[in-house]
């Protein structure tokens, strides 16, 4: 086209304009070799006339160009009431909550549900606080400290946080190592096999044993919140329902086998690392002799009460009982009474908890001892807490109809535990039994967790010292029977075998390493082999043709239905997985089948053709 039939117009923009030849003038008309008869035209043609403005890319950068990493700071320094009101809600969730709060009809349901979560959470925090290999005291501060802080940082209204059974295990694990450690510097190792350690000795030991508990909280806190920070909480969607389910099974087992010696009141090392299952019971074996039969008998009476009352009252019951009993908390306090009233621990040995403290540990910081012997297990166990406690609070959000941030529950978990590390806390996570007890009571906000917290805090304060005579296997029995709902996931094996086997590998690798190497290298095991099977997936992924049923216009898989039409020119390929370099191979062999076409003769081919326009030939 000639330049000069294009005009340009800068007050309109995207506009163009067809007009007829015959129209222009002599000037503007273009001449056609084809359609020339002389010097007249002897047909008609169109001309397309442009108008748009005309822009500097400097103004356009100007406008339009995304802001730089400099204006975005530049921007984000700049304050203003909006701003700081934004700051605000997004650092503290409770104060979004708490302005749509409803004090007439969510109030009464809160009180409820924080009173009877925090009678469950005063057994069950002395329980779990033993399992991790810490004084029974501390399972109370891990109750009251880090819950206080996740209502002001957390996002979801029903979750309980606190002690639970699988990080409470892998936290004694550390403990545990690291105690033996310190017992080989101070040269105590025979004293404490032989169990004539002074009473001095024992009490550095527990001393030492609380600031490592601690430590690990503040190094796990730290993870979780840098995790939160970097908005990484995505993490948990390659640790699928398959692999928490086979992980917290194994883990179940392992909690389970470390109480039993409580049970039988006698006194065996404890096994780190691999065959740690298979080593407990052998050395469990080898000292049935011992058992302490009062122990035993009391231990066996406290699991069927926990178990008549939970399965036969508390679950077939659950619609007419306006809260649960609490069996957790009566066995506490009438298996107190009856040691301390019949003198269990002076005419039977029946092992107590012993003296604890009354009132507030005093806040300092944590002693980092060997910390490059366990910061692993503490990327670990911070992983492991946020899984299991966003997925409950996942759980609780759909139920609900509300939404949860995981980033935030990231930071809500971290700060949790970042905090109460200064007070003798060691990590914390969502429960699942209490988390469930709290909705069904009627909780509708994390003021229920205020409630809980406040009673467990006058127990702290006041009456902590009254469970001195508490015996030991009955906190044993209280953590055994909670595993129940744990063991039950064998059940789900069943309808994974039949929906995905795929997913039950997963289940079955997971739970198997967890149970032989041990329970963090076991969770390592299983993420690493679910990941080897999205692989496999993409590689044994079904490769189907669809064509046209007959007489019908529809398109299904050859392989599938009969009375099928092929396309005479067309042929369609289906593939369920995504199509990328590792499977492209396999894909491409299968549309050289259904199109019958050789590659090798399709390379001459185009080798020849190329060899033809090649000016140099």
């Amino acid at each position: 086209m000639d330049p000069n039939s294009r005009s340009v117009d800068t007050n309109h923009a995207n506009s163009f304009e067809l007009r007829d030849k015959s129209d222009l003038p002599a000037a503007d008309k273009i001449a056609d070799p084809r359609e020339r008869s002389g010097s007249l035209w002897t047909t008609r043609s169109t001309v397309v006339t442009t108008e748009r403005p005309i822009y500097r890319t400097r103004s356009i950068r100007q406008k339009y160009v995304k802001d730089t990493l400099r204006t975005k700071v530049k921007d984000s320094l700049k304050c203003d009431r909006q701003k700081w009101k934004n700051a605000a809600l997004s650092v503290f969730p409770f104060i979004r909550i708490m302005r749509k709060y409803q004090w007439k009809s969510d109030l009464p349901g809160d009180i409820t549900s924080g009173l009877t979560v925090g009678i469950m959470q005063l057994p069950q925090g002395m329980a779990y606080a033993m399992l991790a290999d810490l004084p029974p005291v501390v399972g109370l501060y891990v109750s009251f400290f880090p819950v206080i802080i996740y209502f002001l940082f957390g996002t979801s209204k029903q979750t309980s946080m606190g002690t639970v059974a699988v990080v409470s295990l892998m936290t004694g694990g550390v403990v545990a190592g690291q105690a033996t450690w310190w017992r080989k510097e101070h040269g105590l190792d025979d004293l404490a096999a032989s169990g004539n350690m002074t009473l001095e000795w024992s009490e550095q030991e527990m001393i030492f044993k609380i600031s490592i508990g601690a430590s690990v909280a503040f190094v796990t806190g730290l993870v979780q919140i840098a995790l939160g920070l970097l908005h990484v909480g995505f993490v948990t969607t390659y640790m699928g329902d398959s692999l928490v389910s086979g992980f917290t099974t194994g883990a179940a087992l392992h909690v389970f086998t470390s109480q039993v010696k409580y049970v039988f009141g006698i006194s065996i090392p404890r096994f780190p690392n691999m065959f740690q299952i298979i080593n407990t019971y052998i050395a469990i074996i080898g000292k049935l002799t011992e058992t302490n039969i009062a122990t035993l008998v009391l231990s066996v009476i406290c699991m069927v009460v926990l178990y008549l009352v939970k399965t036969q009252i508390n679950d077939r019951f659950k619609s007419k009982l306006k809260m649960p009993v609490p069996v957790e908390l009566l066995v506490v306090v009438v298996s107190t009474l009856a040691c301390h009233y019949g003198e269990f621990k002076k005419r039977w040995h029946v092992k107590v908890v012993g003296e604890i403290p009354a009132g507030l540990p005093k806040p300092q910081f944590p002693a980092f001892t060997n910390l490059s012997d366990y910061g692993a297990d503490c990327i670990i166990i911070a992983v492991v807490a946020f899984a299991q406690s966003v997925s409950l609070a996942v759980l609780m959000a759909k139920k609900h109809h509300y939404d949860i941030d995981s980033n935030k529950e990231l930071i809500g978990y971290g700060m949790g535990t970042l905090v109460g590390s200064f007070f003798s806390c060691y990590p914390i996570a969502a429960s699942v039994s209490r988390s469930s007890v709290q909705d069904s009571t009627g909780g509708k906000t994390q003021i229920s967790s205020l409630v809980s917290a406040t009673l467990v805090l006058i127990v702290i304060l006041f009456i902590g010292p009254l469970f001195e005579n508490l015996p030991n296997c009955a906190l044993s029995a209280i953590i055994m029977v909670a595993l129940k709902s744990m063991f039950m996931q064998i059940l789900e094996l069943k309808t994974l075998y039949k929906v995905s086997k795929f997913d039950f590998a997963i289940w079955i690798v997971t739970f198997l390493c967890v149970v032989i190497l041990h329970v963090d290298m076991g969770l390592v095991a299983g993420i690493v082999f679910a990941c080897f099977t999205v692989v496999i997936r993409s590689q044994v992924a079904k490769v189907t043709t669809l064509e046209k049923l007959a007489d019908m216009d529809e398109y299904r898989p050859t392989s599938l239905y009969s009375k099928t039409e092929p396309s005479p020119r067309i042929r369609i390929v289906s593939y369920n997985a995504p199509l990328y370099y590792a499977n492209s191979e396999l894909f491409l062999k299968h549309v050289h089948q259904e199109t019958t076409v050789k590659p090798e003769k399709m390379r001459k081919v185009l080798k020849r053709l190329t060899t033809l326009n090649d000016p140099m030939h």
